[in-house]
Parts: structure tokens; C-alpha cells; sequence
């Protein structure tokens, strides 16, 4: 079944740049035992995706996300 709601797109962006924002803290907290809180890692994330869109925003595949992501904000 096809979710119109949520392109396939920004799903997998979303999952690829969470999981790589949890990367990224936890080697901060390991190496240099430094840690952010809950709400800078999500400002951090959505940053990331935001980032994302925009820097493909002439692909085809992500046209409209910006406009959906923001709407889900």
C-alpha cells in the first residue's frame, strides 16, 4: 500500500539522518564526553533534513518535500 502522506522519499531521510545524528552523539559522548540535550539533537535533526531537501530540491524525488516536511513539523 502506498502512504501519500509521507513520500517514500522523506522516510528514508528522516531514518538516514536520525540514525546518523545517534551516531554522531554517541561518539560525542564516548570521545569526548561532551552531550547535547534531548531538544538540540531534535533542532539538530531537523536542521539536517531540512539541509537535505534543499541541497536536492531540483530532483524530481524531492520536489514538495520541504512543503510536507514542514507541514509534519
Amino acid at each position: 500500500m502506498k502512504n501519500d502522506k509521507c513520500p517514500t522519499t522523506l522516510r528514508r531521510l528522516a531514518a538516514q539522518a536520525t540514525i546518523y545524528k545517534l551516531w554522531s552523539e554517541r561518539n560525542n559522548r564516548l570521545h569526548n564526553a561532551t552531550s547535547s540535550t534531548p531538544q538540540r539533537i531534535f533542532k539538530n535533526l531537523d536542521r539536517l533534513i531540512r539541509n537535505s531537501i534543499f541541497a536536492r530540491k531540483e530532483r524530481r524525488k524531492f520536489r514538495g518535500l520541504m512543503q510536507v516536511w514542514l507541514k509534519h513539523s
